[in-house]
C-alpha cells in the first residue's frame, strides 16, 4: 500500500516575503491573533543571522479557499490570483508573520494594544560581536553607537549603500551587506501538506498544536464552510447575529446553539453530535443559514416576550433555544393554543431537571423527537425524566448561586411577574452585566444578610429570600435595614407598595414582614413560588387575558411598535402641549405609509404602565370615551377622517392600569401630515418615525406601493 508522505523542503527569505505578498501563502482565521512582542520577533531574527535553525514551517497547498486574516496591523494581505493553489499556514503563523512584518518595516496594532510596535525600530548592533553566542546582535533598541534599522538590512542594495555612505565606514557599509546576504540566503525549512481536503488540514493543525490552541469546533465548520463566491464567511455572519442580539440583551448566545440547530435540521438522524456536525454538507449549510438564525431569532423573541425572560444571562441554558427554534424553523405561524401549553411544559421541565448541565447534544436529539410531538399538536410524554420540584422546602432549602440553573429558572419565573420597585412601583430594569453574580447589583436579599446575621439559624442566602430590585436601592436606601423598616419607609412615599410586593410573589400580610419573621417568610413565599411552577408543569397556568398585549409590549419599540406616555399632557411642564399630539398624528402616519403597526399611549420607554388619566384631566368630557374622541379629532386634523379606517382603538388593561392600544393598519396610497401649512411624508425606519424629502420620497412611494 503507498502513501504519499510529506516531503521536506525548504524556502529563502525572499521568497517567503514574495509569495505573501503575491497571496500565495495565507494565514487561516482559525489561527490565533499575532502575540509575539518585538523583543521576541528581534530574537528571531538574530537566530536566522546567526544561522540557527528556528523550526519548520507546515504548510497546505491547496485549491481550496477558506476564511483566511486579510491583513496583519497595516499590512494587507492580496487575495489568492485565480487559478492559483493557496498555501495555509499551519504551523509556524507567528514566525511567518514577524519575518514579514520585519521585512516591511511594519506599524502594527495588536488586538487588545493600545499602542502601534514599529518594526523599524528592530536595529542590527554593527559594534556587536556576531560570533559571541551571548551577544544579541539584532535588538528591539540600540545597545551600542553604531546600528542601523533591521528593515534596511533585509533590503540592502546598491543604492541603499550610498544612502549610507554618509553614515558608515566601507568595512561597516561590508559588514551591512554580509548580514543581508545572510539573510537572503538563509533556507527555512517547510513541509509541505498536498492533500486537498480541509479534513486532514485540521488533523494536522490540531495533533501540531496539542500543547497550545485547540481548533473549536465553530472554527472548524467556520473554515469548511467559507465560500468567496457566495459570500458566506460564518464567523463574520455569526458575529454580526451577536451584535444584533447585544441591543436586546440576548448577547450571551453559544455558537454551539447554530451548530446544533442546523444538525438537528440537516441530519438525516435529527442528531448533533461532533461527528455529524463535520460530515453536514457545506451547501446545504449555506443554504439553511438564513433561515435558521431567523428561526433563532424567533426564539429569542418568544422567551423575551411569552416567558418574559428579558435578558439572556437569566436563562438556565442556552442549549434551550435550540429545540424552541427548531420549533419555529418547522413552524413559521405562532404556536396555537395548545402548543404554547406544551412549549411552556417543555421549558420548565427542562429548566428545573438539569437537563442540559451534561450530555448535551444526545439529550437534545431525544428533545427533538418531544418538539415533533408539539408540532404535531401532541403532548410530550416525560415519564423518563425526573423535575426537582418536589415541595416548597425543598426550595427553601437550595442555595441561591446565579451561575445554577436550577436558580436562574426560579429567577425567569421571577421576571415573569415583571417585578417592580419598592420606591415608586416602576418597572426594575434588569441588565446581563448586573446579573453574573450572585452579589450583583439586581438581586437583593429581601432579609438582608447583614440584618440576620446572628439572629436566625436559617439560610441567610436561601433561594426563595432572592428578589430583584434596581441598582440603587440595595445600598442607598436598604442596607441592613429589617423587612419591617425599609419597606414601611416605601410604604410611606409609594401607596402602591403592596402591588410591588406581589410583583415579586410577596404580600404585604402573612408574609412576616411586619414582624420581621424570617421563617414565615421563607414558608409562605416558598409556598407561592412552588405553586406558579406547579401550575406551568401541569399545564393548570392561565395566561393573561391580554397576552397578545403583554407580548408586542415586552418585545419593546421597533419599526412596528411604539410607546407614548401621553397623548397631550406634557409630563416635564405639567400642562397641555399640543405639539405632542401632532407627533402621536406623525407616528400613525408614519406606520400607515410602511406595514402598519401599534401604538400604545400610556406606556414609557421602559414599558411602564403610566394611565391615561393625566390626559383625561385635560379634556371637558373627562373620561376614556372623552379621550377616545380627542384622539379622533387628532386624526382628522392632522391626518384626515378618510384614515380613520385604518385606526382600531382599544383601551385594554396592562400591569392593572388603563392604557390606549392604537391598532393602524397599512394604507394602500400614501398618508400626509398637515400642521403650519406644510404637507410631510413620514416611514418608519427603526423606531422612530422619520421624515422623507420630495426626491426620497417618489423613489419610495413607487417601491412601496408600485410593485
Amino acid at each position: 500500500m503507498n502513501f504519499e508522505q510529506p516531503k521536506p523542503d525548504s524556502k529563502k527569505y525572499s521568497d517567503l516575503i514574495n509569495e505573501i505578498q503575491k497571496g500565495i501563502i495565507k494565514i487561516p482565521k482559525f489561527q490565533r491573533e499575532f502575540v509575539w512582542s518585538i523583543d521576541k520577533t528581534a530574537k528571531l531574527l538574530d537566530s536566522i543571522l546567526k544561522g540557527y535553525p528556528i523550526g519548520t514551517f507546515i504548510l497546505w497547498q491547496t485549491v481550496e479557499r477558506i476564511n483566511d486574516i486579510k491583513n496583519v496591523g497595516n499590512l494587507e494581505i492580496p487575495d489568492t490570483p485565480d487559478g492559483t493553489k493557496v498555501q495555509y499556514v499551519l504551523d509556524g503563523q507567528q514566525r511567518i508573520t514577524s519575518l514579514f512584518a520585519a521585512y516591511l518595516g511594519a506599524q502594527i496594532q495588536k488586538t487588545g494594544e493600545k499602542k502601534v510596535t514599529d518594526y523599524r525600530n528592530i536595529v542590527v548592533n554593527l559594534d556587536n560581536d556576531i560570533s559571541e553566542n551571548e551577544d544579541q546582535v539584532i535588538t528591539a533598541e540600540p545597545t551600542g553607537e553604531k546600528y542601523l534599522s533591521l528593515c534596511d538590512v533585509l533590503n540592502f542594495s546598491y543604492s541603499k549603500a550610498k544612502e549610507l555612505s554618509d553614515r558608515f565606514s566601507e568595512e561597516e557599509l561590508e559588514t551591512i551587506d554580509a548580514y543581508s546576504t545572510a539573510f537572503k540566503t538563509y533556507e527555512f525549512s517547510t513541509v509541505v501538506l498536498r492533500k486537498e481536503d480541509i479534513d486532514s488540514a485540521i488533523e494536522v493543525f490540531t495533533r501540531i498544536n496539542t500543547g497550545g490552541q485547540t481548533l473549536t469546533l465553530f472554527e472548524i465548520m467556520s473554515a469548511k464552510t467559507y465560500d468567496e463566491t457566495q459570500c458566506f464567511d460564518m464567523q463574520i455572519k455569526w458575529d454580526g447575529f451577536i451584535k444584533e442580539l447585544k441591543d436586546i440583551k440576548y448577547e450571551g448566545v453559544s455558537s454551539t446553539v447554530i451548530l446544533s440547530l442546523l444538525s438537528l435540521i440537516l441530519s438525516r438522524t435529527k442528531e448533533c453530535k461532533r461527528k455529524v456536525i463535520l460530515a453536514l454538507d457545506k451547501q446545504a449549510i449555506i443554504d439553511t443559514w438564513d433561515s435558521a438564525v431567523s428561526a433563532l431569532k424567533d426564539s429569542i423573541d418568544y422567551f423575551r416576550t411569552t416567558y418574559r425572560i428579558p435578558v439572556s444571562q437569566l436563562l438556565p441554558y442556552d442549549s434551550l433555544l435550540v429545540p424552541f427554534a427548531y420549533f419555529f424553523y418547522l413552524n413559521k405561524e405562532k404556536p396555537k393554543a395548545d402548543q404554547r401549553k406544551y412549549l411552556e411544559e417543555f421549558f420548565w421541565r427542562m429548566s428545573l431537571s438539569f437537563r442540559y448541565s451534561s450530555s448535551t447534544e444526545s439529550k437534545l436529539a431525544q428533545d427533538i423527537k418531544r418538539i415533533d410531538m408539539i408540532l404535531d399538536n401532541k403532548r410530550p410524554d416525560y415519564s423518563d425524566m425526573k423535575v426537582d420540584l418536589d415541595s416548597p422546602q425543598a426550595l427553601i432549602e437550595t442555595n441561591f448561586s446565579a451561575g445554577n440553573s436550577y436558580c436562574k429558572a426560579i429567577l425567569c419565573l421571577l421576571a415573569y411577574q415583571e417585578p417592580k420597585d419598592f420606591q415608586d412601583n416602576g418597572k426594575v430594569i434588569l441588565d446581563n452585566s448586573w446579573l453574573k453574580v450572585a452579589s450583583s447589583k439586581n438581586y437583593h436579599h429581601f432579609f438582608p444578610k447583614a440584618y440576620l446575621k446572628n439572629k436566625t439559624v436559617l439560610n441567610s442566602n436561601s433561594l426563595v429570600n432572592i428578589t430583584f430590585v434596581s441598582d440603587h436601592l440595595n445600598k442607598r436606601k436598604i442596607g441592613a435595614k429589617s423587612p419591617s423598616s425599609y419597606i414601611g419607609d416605601f410604604r410611606d412615599e409609594n401607596s402602591g407598595i403592596n402591588k410591588a410586593l406581589n410583583s415579586h410573589l410577596i404580600d404585604i400580610t402573612g408574609f412576616g414582614i411586619e414582624s420581621d419573621d424570617y421563617d414565615i417568610f421563607l414558608q409562605a413565599r416558598a409556598k407561592r413560588i412552588y405553586d406558579e411552577l406547579k401550575a406551568r408543569i401541569d399545564l393548570s397556568h392561565k395566561e393573561p387575558a391580554n397576552e397578545t398585549i403583554q407580548e408586542l409590549i415586552m418585545a419593546g419599540e421597533s419599526d412596528s411598535v411604539e410607546f407614548k406616555s401621553t397623548l397631550r399632557y406634557d409630563l416635564r411642564t405639567k400642562e397641555v402641549n399640543k405639539k405632542l399630539e401632532y407627533v402621536i398624528a406623525k407616528t400613525l402616519a408614519a406606520f400607515m405609509n410602511s406595514e402598519g403597526g401599534h401604538l400604545f399611549i400610556g406606556i414609557d420607554d421602559n414599558q411602564n404602565a403610566l394611565s391615561l388619566d393625566d390626559d383625561i384631566e385635560t379634556l371637558s368630557n373627562k373620561s376614556i370615551d372623552g379621550f377616545e374622541l380627542q384622539l379622533i379629532e387628532v386624526i382628522k386634523k392632522y391626518i384626515g377622517s378618510e384614515f380613520s379606517s385604518h385606526i382600531k382603538i382599544n383601551f385594554p388593561t396592562y400591569d392593572d392600569t388603563k392604557i390606549c392600544y392604537v391598532k393602524i393598519a397599512k394604507s394602500s396610497k400614501p398618508v400626509f401630515t398637515k400642521h403650519e401649512g406644510s404637507e410631510d411624508f413620514f416611514v418608519r425606519t427603526g423606531c422612530s418615525s422619520q421624515p422623507l424629502g420630495r426626491e426620497a420620497q417618489s423613489a419610495y412611494e413607487k417601491e412601496h406601493w408600485n410593485k
